[in-house]
């Protein structure tokens, strides 16, 4: 296993749509390696969730766990979830705003509007369909990963700039 180096804002690669993966390659376990590296730099770095184009690979792969105790009592706790190929419905539109960060924007955070609730359909590591529905700061976190895989950062989607602001006192 390895750590991937991390893409920062103005790499090219951030800003292209990745190239979806077919699910017989799932099957033949073509991507494991890559999957178990982006694990790898997830963890190294703290992350909520990373993109394949954030390690500057140009697939549609998505990872992402969501620590309850870090976020509050009221968080579902998701373990540590790898999607392929996804892609999402809404299913509420009512918008909720809330702070985003992202390893490939360091030390920024700004306030984003999202989608509280919406129904995700992907691939696993294995080529199998799933499907669920993700709600509130799960929906956030695959939406914000999302995003990557069309070249969108979320500072494209903020409304109100004056939210965006340092996370780290210089």
């Amino acid at each position: 296993m390895a750590i991937l180096k991390v893409a920062k804002l103005g790499s090219p690669i951030l800003r292209k749509r990745a190239s979806e993966i077919e699910a017989h390659d799932l099957r033949k376990g073509r991507f494991r390696a890559f999957f178990e590296d982006m694990m790898e730099t997830m963890v190294e770095y703290h992350g909520t969730g990373l993109a394949a184009p954030q390690v500057s690979t140009g697939l549609r792969v998505v990872l992402y766990e969501v620590h309850g105790e870090k976020r509050g009592k009221d968080v579902l706790e998701i373990p540590p979830t790898l999607l392929v190929n996804p892609s999402f419905e809404v299913l509420d539109a009512a918008e909720d705003e809330d702070f985003e960060a992202c390893l490939s924007v360091p030390f920024l955070a700004a306030k984003v509007p999202r989608p509280k609730k919406i129904r995700v359909s992907a691939l696993d590591t294995s080529g199998k369909a799933v499907s669920f529905v993700a709600e509130d700061f799960h929906a956030r976190v695959v939406l914000h990963e999302s995003d990557h895989l069309d070249g969108v950062v979320y500072l494209d989607r903020v409304r109100d700039r004056t939210s965006i602001r340092y996370t780290v006192d210089f």
